[in-house]
């Protein structure tokens, strides 16, 4: 029971209550604290949990929580909220429906979630506390004296009732909308309250102009049991606040407490009932017995002073969410004829499917207006959809494994069934039009996430591509089939996840694609497999055959690198070490060497042997003309530009490349005739007798020993794709 003392004290500052005047008094030493609408809220909110390191991302969404999934790589819908809310705090109340619109598991709902759970965590922190007030009604005792000999004496004249106990008081009557306690205060005098608690802040001032401080009022329930006490108490107000308790609250969506979801069933939000023939209120003073004392109840009224949401709020009757326009327009609803003020912020979700059918309807116009659509379309970036799935695959892992890029060439497959084939027409630069539109969905993705250009563009064309980096994401964004509007959802790759890991106990990006191969056969199952390709977009068989060759190549350096043979020249220096002695040669002259700085003649057994390396075919001497001509002609293209080898001559650097992986190969297949052998030792018998060599199984070894310790393969994986390589490659 050692956890009772901790939860004492963190209990002490959520639970506590105070006077009126105790609370006007932290008011003073703190406006802007206790002086907050929702939107200016929930946007401290999100400040409170901070940005990443660039500052351009909210931590909240990213935060991992039980009970609400982070969400990754959906920051333009974040920042389409948050500018919604800024237009909020400019306009002083939350005059707009927030609506997220987007495919069937595209993380709306989860982004509203983040929110919620937020608020909850901050409306419990000092900073982000939030009050409201209840009416108490002691005793008689506290208002006339004791009578008897036997009654203990009690004083008549407390100033707060606030603290009493409850075997002291008579009745509690609570704000169900959670009224503000600065509402208590008339309007005339509460602003001029407020004009001087912000004097030195004219912005902040400004706004609260505008929102519910300034023009709002109390509760019709709370105003009528205000005014019947002060016409009871002769026109005393202080005698009527005396009744006030000022109350922490603490948002919750568990309890529906300033953070409401509303499914899309049918029924009605807010509703009133008459409260003064409860038997239990018989105790309240006979000045309110008179009254007609109403109760509310429902989600909106609940949600005041928070958020509520509207989950997949098209699906429901237009008739059912009418009132919206109003209360978007005033910020208030109609109850019974009573007008009542709120400060909510509404959000909901919808999919495109019911958006599209909305928006036939003889009423959107009016929507319209009240509605700020935001996109959350399906992620186009394979690095963020990984992060979706990481927590998942750790809760697998005492079924399965999944290797390295087992995951990455799934989500790969995911973003590449999101996007369209960019078209030429869309680009004004010609050149760089010409290069985008010939990108196939791999090297579109790779650019997308990591920035990664196509290797067989030359230097100036992957410089335009970087440039055109932004205009490649936006291309689509105002069309009505906008990239990540269709495609696998993250529901699906979840259920295949599941599927791959119960079936596999190793899961390489073999068995993936062995998977996916299946899968693109359901077309009655998938949406995005019935649409017509186009080149390679829109064709599965391509992705799988793109995103495998891409891993092959990955493991292909890995392997490389496990058997140390990484080409250690420095292209740079060996084409300019080729080009100054072939000059040289050409023009009769010497060349200076670096070490001795003596003039030497041209290095003959080395141009030999740069030109065996590059497997030249072709006449020498006219290469070697070739090769000044071209060096010549950048430089009057390019004056004043530094020389970089490399760029000049990318074709030679991509013939040493082949030069030194037919070198490589060789080596690979000798390991290949033996990987058999070594598999029958470990995997079937160690007692089997096979005619590989000690040395040979331990260059086996030590290329699982390093695939392991570098890469994170496990020893399966790592001799499964070996495997799978030497059958494609070698």
């Amino acid at each position: 029971m050692e956890w009772i003392e901790q939860a004492n004290k963190d209990s002490e500052s959520n639970t506590e209550v105070m006077s009126f005047i105790e609370f006007m008094n932290h008011f003073e030493n703190n406006p802007l604290q206790y002086c907050r609408p929702t939107s200016k809220y929930i946007l401290d909110m999100l400040n409170y949990f901070g940005h990443d390191e660039k500052n351009e991302k909210f931590n909240l969404f990213t935060k991992e929580d039980l009970d609400c999934p982070a969400v990754y790589g959906q920051d333009r819908p974040e920042k389409g909220i948050v500018g919604n809310l800024k237009n909020f705090i400019e306009e002083g109340f939350n005059n707009k429906f927030i609506l997220l619109v987007g495919p069937n598991g595209s993380a709306k709902s989860s982004i509203v979630k983040k929110i919620m759970k937020g608020a909850e965590i901050y409306s419990e922190t000092e900073q982000g506390a939030l009050h409201t007030f209840s009416w108490i009604f002691p005793i008689d005792t506290f208002v006339k004296g004791s009578v008897g000999l036997t009654s203990e004496m009690i004083k008549s004249d407390l100033e707060t009732y606030a603290h009493l106990q409850d075997k002291e008081i008579n009745a509690i009557l609570n704000s169900e909308l959670k009224d503000h306690p600065l509402l208590l205060i008339p309007k005339k005098y509460r602003e001029n309250l407020l004009r001087e608690a912000f004097a030195d802040s004219p912005d902040y001032l400004n706004f609260l102009e505008r929102s519910y401080f300034f023009k709002g009022a109390l509760s019709k329930r709370n105003q009528m049991i205000y005014e019947a006490l002060l016409k009871n108490y002769k026109g005393n107000h202080s005698e009527v606040l005396k009744h006030i308790r000022v109350e922490r609250f603490n948002i919750s969506r568990r309890y529906s407490a300033g953070a409401v979801t509303i499914e899309p069933q049918i029924h009605v939000d807010a509703q009133m009932q008459q409260i003064t023939m409860d038997k239990r209120l018989a105790s309240l003073p006979p000045s309110l017995q008179s009254l007609n004392l109403f109760s509310l109840r429902g989600e909106v009224i609940m949600a005041n002073r928070g958020v509520l949401e509207y989950s997949d709020l098209l699906k429901r009757p237009l008739d059912t969410f009418k009132y919206l326009l109003m209360t978007m327009e005033s910020s208030n609803i109609n109850l019974g004829g009573i007008l009542t003020d709120l400060d909510v912020f509404f959000i909901g979700t919808s999919n495109e499917i019911h958006l599209a059918g909305f928006k036939q309807h003889p009423d959107f116009n009016s929507f319209k207006g009240r509605f700020n659509f935001i996109r959350v379309p399906y992620l186009l970036n394979y690095i963020d959809e990984e992060k979706i799935y990481t927590k998942q695959i750790n809760g697998l892992k005492d079924v399965s494994h999944f290797e390295p890029h087992a995951l990455a060439s799934l989500c790969l497959f995911s973003v590449m069934t999101r996007l369209r084939a960019c078209q030429s027409k869309n680009y004004e630069d010609k050149k760089l039009s010409a290069i985008i539109s010939n990108l196939n969905p791999l090297e579109k993705s790779l650019l997308l996430a990591e920035d990664i250009l196509p290797e067989r563009l030359d230097t100036e064309s992957k410089q335009a591509l970087r440039n055109g980096k932004n205009q490649i994401i936006a291309e689509f964004e105002n069309e009505n089939l906008y990239e990540g509007k269709f495609g696998i959802s993250p529901r699906d790759i979840k259920n295949i996840i599941y599927q791959v890991s119960y079936e596999n106990h190793n899961i390489t990006f073999i068995e993936i694609f062995d998977f996916l191969e299946k899968l693109i056969l359901k077309k009655n199952d998938f949406d995005f497999l019935n649409m017509t390709p186009q080149g390679d977009y829109h064709n599965p068989i391509r992705f799988i055959n793109l995103i495998k060759n891409h891993f092959i190549n990955i493991f292909d350096s890995e392997l490389r690198e496990c058997l140390g043979l990484v080409d250690e020249r420095s292209y740079e220096t060996y084409i300019k070490k080729y080009i100054t002695n072939i000059n040289a040669l050409i023009k009769g002259e010497k060349v200076k060497n670096a070490i001795t700085e003596k003039y030497e003649e041209p290095d003959q057994y080395f141009i030999k042997e740069f030109e065996t390396s590059i497997n030249l075919k072709e006449d020498s001497t006219k290469f070697r003309s070739h090769l000044i001509s071209k060096l010549g002609a950048f430089a009057l293209d390019n004056p004043g530009q530094q020389l970089t080898y490399t760029n000049v001559f990318p074709e030679l650097v991509k013939s040493l490349q082949e030069s030194f992986r037919n070198e490589q190969k060789k080596l690979i297949q000798s390991i290949s005739k033996n990987l058999v052998f070594f598999q029958a030792e470990t995997e079937r018998d160690e007692s089997i007798v096979t005619p590989m060599s000690d040395k040979d199984r331990e260059a086996i070894q030590s290329i699982l020993t390093n695939l392991t310790n570098k890469y994170q393969y496990s020893k399966q994986g790592a001799l499964a794709i070996l495997q799978h390589l030497i059958k494609e490659r070698y």
